[in-house]
């Protein structure tokens, strides 16, 4: 868990926001720094929520950093699957306790 500064050229506009509150942050820092502590290259992939998946042409992520939180936006560092790119995602942990992608950052 972090509560580290973003990077200042790092914008939040494509952040999703609607439902986003402390007990959403506690839970996504909690249930990635368990699942995803320390990311590797054998660390599961993360999908996008479901309504937004298809916008991002179902790609899946590979975690490559701890979680930050900015406010309660939770955001890592993540490699395409499609693109092979790395950037910035936005995470949450859902009402079933699986963290999903809401939002491509940068």
């Amino acid at each position: 868990m972090s509560e580290d500064t973003l990077s200042p050229t790092l914008s939040l506009e494509k952040a999703e926001l609607v439902g986003l509150n402390e007990v959403t942050r506690a839970k996504t820092l909690e249930l990635y720094a368990r699942k995803y502590g320390q990311p590797d290259a054998a660390s599961p992939l993360l999908l996008f929520r479901g309504d937004i998946a298809e916008a991002h042409q179902y790609d899946k992520i590979r975690p490559l950093s701890a979680a930050q939180a900015h406010g309660n936006v939770i955001v890592i560092e993540a490699q395409s699957q499609k693109q092979g790119t790395s950037g910035h995602y936005q995470i949450q942990c859902n009402q079933w306790g699986l963290l999903e992608v809401l939002a491509k950052l940068a």
